[in-house]
Protein backbone atom coordinates (compact mmCIF):
# COMPACT_ATOMS: atom_id res chain seq x y z
CA UNK A 1 0.00 0.00 0.00
CA UNK A 2 1.40 3.41 -1.00
CA UNK A 3 1.70 6.33 1.39
CA UNK A 4 -1.18 8.05 -0.38
CA UNK A 5 -3.39 4.97 -0.01
CA UNK A 6 -2.48 4.74 3.68
CA UNK A 7 -3.35 8.40 4.21
CA UNK A 8 -6.66 8.16 2.37
CA UNK A 9 -7.59 5.00 4.27
CA UNK A 10 -8.06 7.19 7.33
CA UNK A 11 -10.90 8.98 5.55
CA UNK A 12 -12.51 5.58 4.89
CA UNK A 13 -12.96 5.18 8.66
CA UNK A 14 -15.60 7.91 8.72
CA UNK A 15 -19.27 7.02 8.42
CA UNK A 16 -22.66 8.14 9.70
CA UNK A 17 -22.35 5.51 12.44
CA UNK A 18 -18.81 6.61 13.38
CA UNK A 19 -18.34 10.29 12.47
CA UNK A 20 -15.78 11.17 15.18
CA UNK A 21 -12.32 9.64 15.54
CA UNK A 22 -9.48 10.41 17.94
CA UNK A 23 -5.83 9.95 17.06
CA UNK A 24 -5.66 7.00 19.44
CA UNK A 25 -8.66 5.35 17.80
CA UNK A 26 -7.22 5.93 14.33
CA UNK A 27 -3.90 4.43 15.40
CA UNK A 28 -5.58 1.38 16.88
CA UNK A 29 -7.95 0.82 13.94
CA UNK A 30 -5.35 1.25 11.17
CA UNK A 31 -2.42 -0.39 12.94
CA UNK A 32 -0.16 2.50 11.93
CA UNK A 33 2.59 3.70 14.24
CA UNK A 34 1.39 6.63 16.33
CA UNK A 35 3.90 8.96 14.67
CA UNK A 36 2.69 7.87 11.22
CA UNK A 37 -0.97 8.31 12.15
CA UNK A 38 -0.20 11.73 13.65
CA UNK A 39 1.58 12.83 10.45
CA UNK A 40 -1.29 11.66 8.24
CA UNK A 41 -3.92 13.31 10.43
CA UNK A 42 -1.93 16.56 10.42
CA UNK A 43 -1.68 16.49 6.62
CA UNK A 44 -5.42 15.86 6.31
CA UNK A 45 -6.13 18.73 8.71
CA UNK A 46 -3.76 21.06 6.85
CA UNK A 47 -5.65 20.30 3.62
CA UNK A 48 -9.06 20.87 5.24
CA UNK A 49 -10.15 17.26 4.79
CA UNK A 50 -10.22 16.78 8.57
CA UNK A 51 -10.76 19.27 11.36
CA UNK A 52 -10.02 19.03 15.06
CA UNK A 53 -12.97 19.57 17.41
CA UNK A 54 -11.04 19.30 20.67
CA UNK A 55 -10.01 16.54 23.07
CA UNK A 56 -8.01 14.89 20.30
CA UNK A 57 -11.12 14.23 18.20
CA UNK A 58 -11.38 14.87 14.47
CA UNK A 59 -14.28 15.02 12.02
CA UNK A 60 -14.50 15.44 8.25
CA UNK A 61 -13.49 18.97 7.31
CA UNK A 62 -14.94 21.90 5.35
CA UNK A 63 -12.93 21.06 2.22
CA UNK A 64 -15.56 18.43 1.44
CA UNK A 65 -18.25 21.12 1.46
CA UNK A 66 -16.16 23.15 -0.99
CA UNK A 67 -15.78 20.09 -3.22
CA UNK A 68 -19.51 19.35 -3.00
CA UNK A 69 -20.37 22.86 -4.22
CA UNK A 70 -17.87 22.49 -7.03
CA UNK A 71 -19.40 19.16 -8.07
CA UNK A 72 -22.95 20.54 -7.95
CA UNK A 73 -21.95 23.38 -10.26
CA UNK A 74 -19.58 21.64 -12.67
CA UNK A 75 -20.19 17.87 -12.86
CA UNK A 76 -21.13 17.22 -16.54
CA UNK A 77 -23.43 14.29 -15.64
CA UNK A 78 -25.31 16.38 -13.11
CA UNK A 79 -25.40 19.47 -15.32
CA UNK A 80 -26.73 17.45 -18.24
CA UNK A 81 -29.37 15.68 -16.18
CA UNK A 82 -30.69 18.91 -14.70
CA UNK A 83 -31.59 20.03 -18.22
CA UNK A 84 -33.57 16.85 -18.83
CA UNK A 85 -35.09 15.59 -15.57
CA UNK A 86 -37.65 18.32 -14.70
CA UNK A 87 -39.53 17.91 -17.99
CA UNK A 88 -39.13 14.12 -17.87
CA UNK A 89 -40.60 13.95 -14.39
CA UNK A 90 -43.61 15.96 -15.52
CA UNK A 91 -44.30 13.31 -18.16
CA UNK A 92 -44.40 10.61 -15.47
CA UNK A 93 -46.57 12.66 -13.14
CA UNK A 94 -45.72 10.53 -10.08
CA UNK A 95 -42.85 9.15 -8.06
CA UNK A 96 -39.37 10.53 -8.41
CA UNK A 97 -36.26 10.19 -10.54
CA UNK A 98 -32.86 9.18 -9.15
CA UNK A 99 -29.62 9.99 -10.95
CA UNK A 100 -26.68 7.84 -9.89
CA UNK A 101 -23.06 7.25 -10.84
CA UNK A 102 -20.67 4.38 -10.27
CA UNK A 103 -18.13 4.75 -7.49
CA UNK A 104 -15.64 1.91 -7.12
CA UNK A 105 -17.67 -1.16 -6.25
CA UNK A 106 -20.63 1.02 -5.24
CA UNK A 107 -23.29 3.20 -6.78
CA UNK A 108 -23.80 6.72 -5.49
CA UNK A 109 -27.00 8.77 -5.85
CA UNK A 110 -26.05 12.29 -6.98
CA UNK A 111 -29.46 13.89 -7.62
CA UNK A 112 -33.16 13.43 -6.99
CA UNK A 113 -35.95 14.97 -9.06
CA UNK A 114 -37.96 16.59 -7.58
CA UNK A 115 -35.87 17.60 -4.58
CA UNK A 116 -38.94 18.01 -2.38
CA UNK A 117 -41.66 15.36 -2.46
CA UNK A 118 -44.00 13.56 -0.10
CA UNK A 119 -42.70 10.27 -1.48
CA UNK A 120 -39.36 9.70 0.22
CA UNK A 121 -36.77 7.00 -0.32
CA UNK A 122 -33.71 6.02 1.67
CA UNK A 123 -31.44 6.13 -1.36
CA UNK A 124 -30.72 9.88 -1.37
CA UNK A 125 -27.84 12.04 -2.64
CA UNK A 126 -24.50 11.01 -1.20
CA UNK A 127 -25.57 7.60 0.05
CA UNK A 128 -23.49 4.77 -1.46
CA UNK A 129 -25.17 1.47 -2.22
CA UNK A 130 -23.83 -1.96 -3.23
CA UNK A 131 -23.82 -2.84 -6.93
CA UNK A 132 -26.07 -5.86 -6.35
CA UNK A 133 -29.35 -4.48 -4.99
CA UNK A 134 -32.01 -2.37 -6.65
CA UNK A 135 -32.64 -1.36 -10.24
CA UNK A 136 -30.42 1.71 -9.88
CA UNK A 137 -27.33 -0.41 -9.24
CA UNK A 138 -28.13 -3.58 -11.20
CA UNK A 139 -28.52 -1.84 -14.55
CA UNK A 140 -25.06 -0.32 -14.10
CA UNK A 141 -23.67 -3.70 -13.05
CA UNK A 142 -25.13 -5.33 -16.17
CA UNK A 143 -23.25 -2.95 -18.45
CA UNK A 144 -19.78 -3.19 -16.88
CA UNK A 145 -17.01 -4.83 -18.95
CA UNK A 146 -16.57 -8.56 -18.39
CA UNK A 147 -13.09 -8.27 -16.88
CA UNK A 148 -14.54 -6.09 -14.13
CA UNK A 149 -17.48 -8.42 -13.61
CA UNK A 150 -15.09 -11.34 -13.13
CA UNK A 151 -13.28 -9.44 -10.38
CA UNK A 152 -16.56 -8.45 -8.73
CA UNK A 153 -17.79 -12.04 -8.81
CA UNK A 154 -14.60 -13.36 -7.22
CA UNK A 155 -14.61 -10.69 -4.50
CA UNK A 156 -18.37 -10.66 -3.74
CA UNK A 157 -19.56 -14.16 -4.61
CA UNK A 158 -21.62 -14.66 -1.44
CA UNK A 159 -23.26 -11.24 -1.69
CA UNK A 160 -24.07 -11.81 -5.37
CA UNK A 161 -25.74 -15.14 -4.55
CA UNK A 162 -27.78 -13.54 -1.76
CA UNK A 163 -28.96 -10.88 -4.20
CA UNK A 164 -30.32 -13.62 -6.48
CA UNK A 165 -27.87 -12.85 -9.28
CA UNK A 166 -26.43 -16.36 -9.50
CA UNK A 167 -24.30 -18.71 -7.44
CA UNK A 168 -21.98 -19.61 -10.31
CA UNK A 169 -20.18 -17.38 -12.81
CA UNK A 170 -22.17 -18.65 -15.80
CA UNK A 171 -25.48 -17.93 -14.04
CA UNK A 172 -24.30 -14.47 -13.00
CA UNK A 173 -23.08 -13.67 -16.51
CA UNK A 174 -26.31 -14.88 -18.14
CA UNK A 175 -28.50 -12.96 -15.70
CA UNK A 176 -26.69 -9.72 -16.49
CA UNK A 177 -26.70 -10.41 -20.24
CA UNK A 178 -30.50 -10.74 -20.18
CA UNK A 179 -30.79 -7.43 -18.36
CA UNK A 180 -28.39 -5.76 -20.76
CA UNK A 181 -30.34 -6.97 -23.80
CA UNK A 182 -33.68 -5.68 -22.53
CA UNK A 183 -32.08 -2.33 -21.62
CA UNK A 184 -33.67 -1.85 -18.21
CA UNK A 185 -34.05 -3.41 -14.78
CA UNK A 186 -37.13 -3.55 -12.55
CA UNK A 187 -36.80 -4.17 -8.82
CA UNK A 188 -39.54 -4.38 -6.20
CA UNK A 189 -38.88 -3.65 -2.56
CA UNK A 190 -35.16 -4.39 -2.73
CA UNK A 191 -34.09 -1.05 -1.25
CA UNK A 192 -37.30 0.40 0.22
CA UNK A 193 -40.31 -1.72 1.13
CA UNK A 194 -43.28 -1.07 -1.14
CA UNK A 195 -41.25 0.79 -3.76
CA UNK A 196 -40.71 -0.16 -7.38
CA UNK A 197 -37.60 0.97 -9.24
CA UNK A 198 -37.17 0.98 -13.00
CA UNK A 199 -33.53 1.61 -13.91
CA UNK A 200 -31.87 2.43 -17.23
CA UNK A 201 -28.18 2.99 -17.95
CA UNK A 202 -26.45 6.20 -19.02
CA UNK A 203 -23.51 5.82 -21.39
CA UNK A 204 -20.53 7.92 -22.44
CA UNK A 205 -19.83 8.39 -26.14
CA UNK A 206 -17.49 5.38 -26.06
CA UNK A 207 -20.45 3.24 -24.89
CA UNK A 208 -19.02 2.77 -21.38
CA UNK A 209 -21.59 2.99 -18.59
CA UNK A 210 -21.23 6.07 -16.38
CA UNK A 211 -24.45 6.03 -14.37
CA UNK A 212 -28.12 5.24 -14.26
CA UNK A 213 -31.51 6.92 -14.26
CA UNK A 214 -34.23 5.33 -12.16
CA UNK A 215 -37.94 6.04 -11.87
CA UNK A 216 -39.14 5.10 -8.38
CA UNK A 217 -42.83 4.74 -7.59
CA UNK A 218 -44.79 3.66 -4.56
CA UNK A 219 -46.79 0.48 -4.92
CA UNK A 220 -45.19 -2.94 -4.80
CA UNK A 221 -47.95 -4.61 -6.87
CA UNK A 222 -48.20 -2.02 -9.63
CA UNK A 223 -47.65 -3.09 -13.20
CA UNK A 224 -44.96 -1.15 -15.02
CA UNK A 225 -46.13 0.18 -18.37
CA UNK A 226 -43.82 -0.22 -21.36
CA UNK A 227 -44.06 3.52 -21.99
CA UNK A 228 -42.20 4.12 -18.71
CA UNK A 229 -39.15 2.24 -19.98
CA UNK A 230 -39.32 4.08 -23.29
CA UNK A 231 -39.37 7.48 -21.57
CA UNK A 232 -36.45 6.51 -19.34
CA UNK A 233 -34.38 5.29 -22.27
CA UNK A 234 -35.09 8.52 -24.14
CA UNK A 235 -34.09 10.48 -21.04
CA UNK A 236 -30.78 8.62 -20.83
CA UNK A 237 -30.07 9.34 -24.50
CA UNK A 238 -30.81 13.03 -23.92
CA UNK A 239 -28.47 13.15 -20.92
CA UNK A 240 -25.68 11.49 -22.91
CA UNK A 241 -26.20 14.00 -25.72
CA UNK A 242 -26.07 16.93 -23.27
CA UNK A 243 -22.84 15.57 -21.75
CA UNK A 244 -21.28 15.46 -25.20
CA UNK A 245 -22.27 19.09 -25.77
CA UNK A 246 -20.66 20.11 -22.47
CA UNK A 247 -17.45 18.23 -23.26
CA UNK A 248 -17.34 19.63 -26.80
CA UNK A 249 -17.75 23.18 -25.45
CA UNK A 250 -14.87 22.50 -23.07
CA UNK A 251 -12.67 21.21 -25.91
CA UNK A 252 -13.53 24.25 -28.03
CA UNK A 253 -12.63 26.59 -25.17
CA UNK A 254 -9.28 24.86 -24.60
CA UNK A 255 -8.50 25.03 -28.31
CA UNK A 256 -9.45 28.70 -28.50
CA UNK A 257 -7.29 29.80 -25.58
CA UNK A 258 -4.34 27.46 -26.03
CA UNK A 259 -1.27 29.36 -27.21
CA UNK A 260 -0.04 28.46 -30.66
CA UNK A 261 3.59 27.39 -30.41
CA UNK A 262 5.28 27.41 -33.84
CA UNK A 263 7.22 24.30 -34.71
CA UNK A 264 10.92 24.88 -34.93
CA UNK A 265 13.05 22.49 -36.90
CA UNK A 266 16.14 21.91 -34.83
CA UNK A 267 18.08 20.97 -37.92
CA UNK A 268 17.37 24.30 -39.62
CA UNK A 269 19.01 26.44 -36.97
CA UNK A 270 21.72 28.55 -38.55
CA UNK A 271 20.79 27.51 -42.08
CA UNK A 272 20.94 30.21 -44.74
Amino acid sequence: MSSLERLLSILDLYSEAEPIWTLEEITRETGYARSTAYRYVKELCDSGLLISIGKGAHVLGPRFIEFDRLIRNTDPLLMAAQKVLPELHQKFGEGLLLLSSIYGDKVLCIHQEPLVTEFSVSYTRGRPMPLFYGATAKIILANLPERRLVKLFLNHRIEIAKAGLGEEWDDFKEHLADMRRQGYCISKGEVDAGAIGIGTAIFADDKSVIGSLTHVINGHDKEVNASVMELLLQGCDQISSEINKILQAHDDMIEEYSPVIPFKNAGSEGAA
